[in-house]
């Protein structure tokens, strides 16, 4: 089309049309011998003499396809697909005979969705084409990969898929109600019944105090929860246990009275908190327990006969004594000395207040000065003047009120750390250490509570907060129908950072004694997520294509999937944000009289992937729950409730094969080449295949034909084998590296599945000498390659011997040096992962036995592998800018921008220091883009000393410049001070 009166259009089509007249001169001009011939075929006149061609009518709209533009219309769409910059698509045609007929395979590129069709007996060679043609556009019509129109969709298609990675942002962070608060503790129970849970150190000498357990009377049984470590501080510290008891215990109303006293008298001595008498309203009671002798075996014992009923009977009569008249009960008078020793005591009027008596000194009165290096007071009260005043906290004209007896005796006491975080480990220094201090007691008052149960007590919050936290993370699970172990379901949950979840980056905000976070199980979780997935699809659809799958499995396990599931179900939540707060452990229900008002806060801001990966990380507990019985019906229960999909609804994993149903081209006759094969394969690894032509399958090539075999190509296998492979490397790393993180496992996995392993390995089986391409560039290749890699492992194995070594034990890195292999060797590997798992009924067993038989040994040793990992373009250009040259204002920076002519988007990722723009790349995904700008950027900056690059990017950053040893250096900085760096 020409736009009216456009001059510069018009010259354009009048230039055209005149090359065109020059060049038909041109050719018209050669001789004979130069020109092609067979180019005037009249396809009108076959396709009218052909009674078999079809129209294809479009149901939606008025077109219609039919053989002779179906050429072109497939033409187009291949034009479409996404491809290389330097690459060029296009169709295959390969023509047969069959009974005097020509049958027609058209045979689309790689980056196609659909592999091709077969078209229909034709007279003619060239009706047979089109016929092929026709049938693809068909097929790819149906699938909607064109539309009604006959154009291509793929755009859409590919960028359907890209959103759903970009599909949540993790900086941004809403505001989400957060539960505070089990909902077992509401629980009302039968009247009278009681749950008894031991609350007990495994190491109580490592207190700074003797003690003795508690008992914890809850209306429902608490669940096994795992011991926990708690700190006191120079190193101190013993493990915790909460130990239900088995049977139950009924408490008549006086005996309840009894314990809800001695409940009451804890809390307002201990932590200054009065709350008014209501049983009905407390969550839980706390009693003592009588273990004179050790217990080891808890949870058999009767709870009615360890309670220390002595002790609490003498607490309630001495409360209802001390509540008549406050002041007049003195309970210490006419006491011989021994009485005062080791009593805990506490101030009605200064809740910080609380002391251990040490007992009678003869060396003071109560009017002489408060000695010197006595504990200070805290507050606003200055009157000190002497030990009388020291002791008490009342106010000038509360204290005019009083008289005290100046003849009663002087009590040596040492102040009580009030520290409550005991989930975290200190120093020494932090603790608020007791002092020494000389008072009287009558301002105060000496508790009945015997020091061993205070002492125990004092761990109350700590523990309380903890068995709380757990208890609502086995909620989550209970939401989501899962059986987890609560010290697991706790780890999924725990988000200790404002970035937890982006790994290998400095923890902001970091909540100190929250135990481990989500990281690792999200990291497990997820390589399961995708597995289980994968298993999935490939069942309910397993004559779909590569391309299909790879877009239904984003839409299930992306982030937004995740994470609108999360927000349906209200999982944010459960999620553990905060550390421990000294104000928010109390109990919630009963009335507080007198006390600071203990209040925890109900929201909390998280970001949309850490609620996405809170999903992931509980199908990483729910698999690691089980990991003893190797039962992984609780994690796919776990894919199944997080991605709330019809494409994945297995509640247990022998679901997957029940979806499966044997295509026809599995379970047909096996010719004798197949059968061969199948039994060569197995030499090489002891599996026998049911299913020949199953085998034969996870060698054929795209560009192999289907007419020959009637075999689809490994593509399928490989998306499946892929997956299954992950797991297994992901589980090797995960139980053999329990301290390293996400990054680390991710870093080293790469060696494991990468191509330049998969393809070694596969030249080391023999797998190479069985595909079936039909592609000579494709054979020169691997050819070329096994050679190179079967030199390297001679080379190895020579070296192994000239040290003094077997011949066996080479080096098991000998693959690294090589040169990166075709790709379709790893594509094999992957494959035949694929077709043992699915030819064996699913048995995931097959695919470890595979691992452990012939990739575990050359990775038990990871450390080899350390620069490999560290080798990524991603992570050497994290390192060589942080620790090479110290920079810390840098960044990659990506962005989807939209494809040249109408063509699909494209992302483009810089790399920008100190503002300044260094490299550029641009691919299909983030992903690559980012690998891409990293590889520029480092080519820009190999050779670059310190000095130079702080020259040329004005940097003046002040982080530490390590050397090849890790040892950090000093240098001069620009404004002349030294400071850490690498000398020049």
């Amino acid at each position: 089309m020409v736009e009216s009166h456009n001059e510069e259009q018009i010259r354009t089509i009048k230039e055209v049309l005149k090359h065109e007249k020059m060049l038909k001169l041109f050719a018209s001009a050669l001789p004979e011998d130069r020109k092609l011939t067979g180019n005037n075929f009249n396809m009108d006149y076959f396709l009218r003499k052909e009674r078999g061609h079809r129209i294809y009518p479009v149901p939606n709209s008025d077109a219609k396809l039919t053989y002779r533009m179906s050429l072109t219309v497939l033409s187009a769409f291949v034009d479409s697909l996404p491809r290389a910059p330097e690459s060029v698509l296009r169709v295959d045609y390969v023509v047969t005979t069959v009974d005097k007929q020509f049958i027609c395979e058209a045979i689309l590129p790689e980056e196609a969705p659909i592999r091709g069709a077969i078209g229909r007996p034709a007279t003619t060679k060239q009706v047979a084409k089109c016929s092929a043609a026709f049938e693809t556009c068909v097929i790819l019509h149906q699938k909607g990969y064109i539309n009604d129109y006959l154009l291509s969709t793929f755009k859409r298609s590919a960028h359907m898929m890209r959103n759903a990675l970009l599909a949540v942002d993790g900086k941004k962070q809403e505001a989400y109600d957060m539960q505070t608060k089990p909902t077992l503790w509401s629980s009302k129970g039968k009247q009278g019944i009681f749950y008894m849970t031991v609350l007990s150190l495994k190491s109580p000498d490592n207190l700074d105090r003797a003690s003795q357990p508690l008992g914890l009377l809850t209306r429902s049984p608490l669940p096994d929860l795992p011991e926990f470590v708690l700190h006191f501080g120079a190193g101190r510290n013993s493990p915790t246990s909460c130990v239900p008891l088995a049977s139950s215990i009924t408490l008549e109303k006086n005996k309840l009275d009894q314990v809800n006293m001695f409940t009451l008298c804890l809390f307002q001595d201990v932590f200054s908190k009065a709350y008014k008498s209501d049983p009905d309203s407390m969550p839980y009671f706390l009693v003592p327990i009588n273990c004179l002798n050790a217990i080891v075996d808890w949870k058999s014992q009767n709870p009615m006969s360890i309670i220390d009923w002595e002790t609490v009977e003498y607490v309630q009569d001495f409360e209802n004594k001390q509540a008549d008249k406050p002041w007049e009960h003195k309970p210490w008078l006419g006491k011989p000395d021994d009485y005062f020793k080791d009593k805990f005591i506490t101030d009605p009027f200064d809740g910080s207040r609380k002391l251990w008596s040490v007992g009678i000194t003869k060396e003071y009165r109560p009017l002489d000065p408060v000695p010197p290096n006595t504990a200070p007071r805290k507050g606003a009260r200055k009157n000190n003047s002497n030990i009388m005043e020291y002791s008490c906290s009342l106010w000038a004209k509360a204290r005019a009120k009083r008289t005290f007896d100046e003849e009663q005796p002087v009590i040596e006491a040492t102040y009580i750390s009030l520290r409550r975080n005991l989930l975290d480990e200190f120093d020494g220094g932090e603790l608020e250490t007791s002092k020494k201090c000389f008072i009287i007691l009558e301002p105060l008052k000496v508790s009945p509570l015997p020091t061993t149960v205070v002492a125990m007590a004092y761990l109350l919050p700590a523990i309380i907060h903890r068995v709380e936290s757990y208890l609502i993370a086995l909620e989550a699970t209970d939401l989501l129908h899962l059986d987890i172990r609560p010290d697991l379901a706790l780890e999924a949950v725990t988000k200790d950072s404002d970035n937890s979840g982006e790994h290998g980056e400095e923890q902001t905000n970091f909540q100190r004694g929250m135990g481990n976070n989500y990281e690792r199980l999200e990291f497990l979780g997820d390589c399961f997520l995708k597995m289980g997935t994968s298993i999935s699809l490939y069942g309910l659809n397993p004559d779909s294509d590569e391309f299909r799958y790879h877009v239904d499995r984003m839409c299930l396990i992306c982030n937004k999937n995740l994470f609108n599931t999360a927000l349906k179900l209200e999982l944010y939540k459960y999620i553990r944000s905060a550390a421990f707060n000294r104000r928010a452990w109390y109990p919630e229900g009963p009335e507080l009289l007198r006390g600071k008002t203990a209040t925890a806060p109900n929201t909390h801001k998280l970001g949309d992937k850490s609620v996405a990966d809170v999903c992931e990380a509980m199908i990483g507990a729910a698999l690691l729950s089980h990991h003893e019985s190797k039962s992984m019906d609780n994690a796919v229960r776990a894919v199944t409730e997080v991605v709330n999909s019809d494409n994945h609804n297995a509640v247990v994993w022998s679901d997957y094969y029940k979806l499966y149903e044997k295509p026809k081209w599995q379970t047909a006759t096996a010719t004798a080449a197949q059968i061969d094969m199948a039994r060569q394969v197995e030499m090489k690894h002891p599996y026998h295949f049911k299913h020949p032509r199953l085998l034969r399958s996870a060698f054929i090539h795209p560009a192999y034909l289907f007419i020959y075999e009637q075999i689809p190509c490994y593509q399928r296998l490989e998306f499946l084998g892929d997956s299954l492979l992950d797991m297994a490397c992901v589980n090797f790393l995960f139980h053999n590296h329990p301290t390293k993180d996400p990054q680390w496992l991710t870093e080293h996995k790469m060696a494991i599945v990468s191509n330049q392993f998969l393809g070694a390995l596969c030249v080391k089986l023999g797998f190479h000498k069985h595909l079936l391409t039909l592609d000579s560039q494709v054979q020169k290749m691997i050819a070329d390659y096994s050679s190179d890699i079967n030199e390297a492992l001679i080379q190895a194995k020579t070296d192994a011997k000239r040290v003094g070594k077997v011949e066996d034990d080479y080096a098991r890195d000998y693959w690294i040096a090589v040169r990166q292999p075709p790709k379709c060797l790893p594509d094999i590997v992957e494959a035949f992962i694929g077709a043992i798992f699915v030819d064996s009924e699913y048995d995931y067993g097959e695919v470890e036995k595979f691992f452990e038989m012939h990739i575990r040994w050359y990775f038990e040793d990871m450390g080899i592998y350390d620069t490999y990992a560290n080798k990524h373009p991603t992570t050497f250009l994290t390192n060589f800018l942080q620790k090479n040259m110290g920079c810390e204002d840098w960044a990659p920076v990506s962005k989807e921008v939209p494809g040249e002519d109408g063509r699909k988007n494209v992302v483009v990722c810089g790399v920008i220091i100190h503002n300044k723009v260094v490299s550029t790349a641009t691919a299909e995904s983030m992903r690559y883009a980012r690998v891409g700008a990293a590889r520029n950027a480092l080519r820009k900056l190999e050779g670059m000393s310190v000095r130079e690059f702080r020259d040329e990017y004005g940097c003046s950053c002040e982080g530490d410049v390590v050397d090849e040893e890790g040892n950090i250096e000093f240098v001069e900085r620009e404004d002349g001070m030294e400071g850490i760096g690498m000398g020049y």
